[in-house]
């Protein structure tokens, strides 16, 4: 290890501890145990408070011998207990059935986690069905903090957008464990799907050492359903005007005090040939998926542990009208699109917890998966496997007191690579790319709180990458909240990540491009700084919430995707020059009136990268974006409606200018608007629901380049900026057995 790395560590290690207080924690649940999220928590005569996390959990640095804390929600009974310190709590509160009948029950179905160093948003289940929620990637679509984005005119694939950038720079992990990377980077986030979701924690800038090295623009933690606390069934069947379908099947079962199991289940099936725009190819692929996931979860007192098992076939067959599963593409006189996709995954923690020192705890994540996928488009083929172990093992304390905590632990990932790529429009007919890595890490985080006010998170981390040398990962966090309307946040942080140079260009695979590999293969390297100010205004009785953050993104490294330098070639290349993104977001809330609900956001994304030697803007980004979303909801939510409206700015495209002209396109896209909206009916036993996406049905115009030609050199089916398909409409029914 080099020297500067030991005395950092040794600095860490040595740090001093503070004098002794008082802390208080713990849990609040209803009277079925399960965690109620939002309860507010005050101290009696004191101007103190804070709220239940998604666990149910609350926490307090110091308190004064004797202090009685207020436990307030609504629909339930306030309680008011006495402060037990060295203790963690356990507080249920009780249904207030007499107000439960004059009064409506209402809870945020997103909101900023207050206490958290991070600018983090949690998405709560009632925010998620708001919208189909088909899969993850189709999570978002009421959310203004991340962007959906389109692949190409072909594959279907949809991809995210944070800070303005590829999803493949934000950690996307499940419970904390790292997930949607690798091989599974293009196609993840449509094999984790809506119904198994519980929440989704949204965190902007660099995020925190424990879950690793990737972290380069944000965290997205999907997590799933609990076997403890979800429904006994939970059934979901979808149906949308394309022809696609799809059944959802839910089951936890209580094994016995401390054990407790579920069964997550999904399917769905595409075989319409969707067409909309007379270019003779299929709008979107036809598609089947079948996803199984099993998981089991023991409750101790002191020992927690959950281990899942998952597996997953999804398999994928587009391109020209005609063409079906099982079709061979090179013997076909069809242009066709196929991708089949296998992955296996064993996943869980074990960890134990110390009730009489809640602050003290250990724990081990782990997942193993196996991930094979056969396919390719027109007369390209592309195949290959990956097999990925993860550990992360996590031991958190106190120096001293409450106010100086820390995290340390050790971890270990190994991704092993084969991948076969043979094209007939290329001299090299047949590549093989193959590599293994194996980095071993280690960590440190220490966690500042002298009281509610002011909490500052420091950490750093030592990864030894056997192709790459040592990665070296500081990052830093800081929330001073002013007084109770008003926090600010600031942020800083390293990230490194490999790239999957052909995974992560599938989209040139629906093109006559040829693949240019100008260098050898290096880490993604890139530094994140930014802010935020969340604010609490009071406007004519009500309040007003307001969210403004700035974050800047300069990369050391980056694997540029020229499409610049000809329009008959993909150039792929280490970066020669600067790459940067400034993203700028404000967004506000607000209630209109007694069930209306305003969110508004204005997104603002430079993003400047050289390519073909010019330091220019990215292609397919707009600069400017407009979110507004309004949520109407009658008493007691039997009648809900939902309708978002995004306003996209023109995107700069790449340069056809070689190309005849027949074939080329302008410099920059128009801009464009969206338009989705559902509608709910609630009943004791569920919901019945019914939307439209593309409502206002906005088509590109011939997004795929020289259609009657595609075997010719000119075709291109990767130059998409807007939405292929034109308006869907679906409907579905949710039955649930508490």
């Amino acid at each position: 290890m080099h020297f500067k790395y030991i005395i950092i560590w040794l600095f860490l290690a040595m740090s001093l501890p503070g004098m002794a207080q008082k802390s208080v924690s713990g849990i609040v649940v209803s009277e079925d145990k399960e965690a109620l999220i939002g309860v507010t928590v005050k101290v009696m005569g004191a101007d103190k408070g804070t709220v239940t996390d998604r666990d149910g959990r609350f926490f307090f640095s110091d308190l004064k011998e004797g202090s009685q804390l207020i436990f307030s929600y609504i629909g339930y009974t306030t309680d008011t207990l006495s402060a037990t310190s060295g203790k963690n709590m356990r507080v249920a509160l009780a249904e207030d059935v007499a107000k439960l009948s004059e009064v409506e029950v209402r809870s945020a179905t997103s909101s900023i986690d207050n206490m958290d160093p991070a600018l983090n948003e949690l998405i709560t289940e009632k925010e998620l069905l708001k919208a189909a929620c088909c899969n993850l990637s189709e999570s978002f679509e009421t959310n203004a903090s991340v962007d959906v984005s389109y692949s190409d005119a072909v594959t279907g694939a949809k991809t995210i957008r944070i800070l303005g950038l590829d999803g493949k720079y934000a950690l996307i992990s499940r419970e904390g464990i790292p997930h949607v990377r690798g091989l599974n980077t293009m196609y993840g986030l449509s094999f984790v799907p809506g119904t198994w979701l519980q929440s989704i924690d949204v965190g902007k800038g660099a995020g925190t050492v424990i879950n690793g090295y990737e972290s380069m623009t944000g965290q997205i933690n999907a997590e799933l359903k609990k076997p403890e606390n979800s429904e006994k069934w939970y059934l979901n069947a979808y149906v949308n005007s394309f022809g696609r379908v799809e059944l959802n099947a839910n089951h936890a079962t209580k094994l016995s005090d401390k054990w407790s199991a579920a069964l997550l289940f999904h399917s769905n099936y595409l075989g319409t040939e969707v067409e909309g725009n007379s270019d003779g190819f299929m709008d979107l692929p036809k598609s089947r998926q079948v996803n199984l996931l099993n998981r089991y979860k023991y409750d101790g007192d002191r020992l927690k542990s959950q281990i899942g098992f998952q597996v997953m076939y999804d398999e994928k067959a587009g391109g020209q009208l005609g063409f079906n599963f099982g079709d061979n593409l090179l013997s076909s006189d069809l242009y066709g699109f196929t991708n089949t996709t296998k992955r296996a995954e064993v996943f869980g923690k074990t960890g134990v917890i110390f009730p009489e020192k809640p602050y003290k705890s250990w724990g081990i994540q782990y997942s193993l998966s196996y991930h094979e996928f056969d396919g390719g488009a027109g007369r390209r083929l592309y195949s290959g496997s990956g097999k990925t172990a993860y550990i992360n093992a996590i031991y958190q304390n106190i120096l001293g007191d409450t106010r100086h905590q820390y995290k340390t632990g050790v971890s270990y990932l190994y991704d092993g690579f084969d991948e076969r790529f043979v094209s007939q429009l290329q001299s090299t007919t047949d590549s093989t790319f193959s590599r293994v890595e194996s980095v071993p890490g280690i960590f440190y985080e220490y966690n500042y709180m002298p009281n509610d006010d002011l909490t500052l998170v420091a950490g750093i981390r030592t990864d030894f990458h056997n192709m790459f040398g040592v990665y070296f990962t500081p990052r830093l966090h800081v929330r001073y909240a002013l007084n109770d309307h008003l926090t600010i946040r600031g942020s800083a942080g390293k990230g490194y990540r490999t790239p999957n140079a052909i995974m992560e260009n599938t989209q040139a695979l629906v093109s006559s491009r040829r693949m240019v590999f100008g260098d050898d293969l290096r880490p993604e390297i890139a530094w994140n700084t930014g802010g935020s100010i969340v604010a609490d205004v009071n406007l004519l009785g009500k309040t007003l919430n307001i969210v403004g953050d700035y974050f800047y993104t300069n990369f050391e490294n980056q694997l540029v995707h020229d499409l610049d330098i000809s329009a008959d070639e993909l150039h792929l290349y280490n970066l020669r020059g600067r790459s940067f993104a400034h993203s700028f977001q404000v967004e506000a809330s607000y209630a209109l009136m007694n069930g209306l609900d305003l969110k508004a956001a204005y997104k603002l994304y430079d993003m400047q990268m050289t390519t073909n030697n010019t330091l220019q803007q990215a292609p397919f980004v707009s600069r400017d974006r407009i979110f507004v979303n309004l949520a109407y909801a009658t008493k007691f939510e039997r009648w809900k409606a939902d309708l978002t409206w995004n306003w996209n700015g023109r995107q700069r495209l790449p340069n056809t200018s070689d190309k005849p002209v027949d074939f080329q396109r302008n410099d920059f896209s128009p801009d464009f608007m969206l338009l989705n909206g559902q509608i709910s009916r609630g009943y004791r036993w569920g919901s019945v629901y019914i939307g439209g996406e593309n409502l206002l049905n906005f088509k590109q115009e011939n997004p795929i380049i020289d259609a009657q030609n595609p075997f010719g050199n000119n075709f291109d089916g990767s130059m998409v900026w807007g939405p292929v398909a034109g308006r869907v409409i679906y409907a579905g029914i949710r039955f649930k057995i508490e």
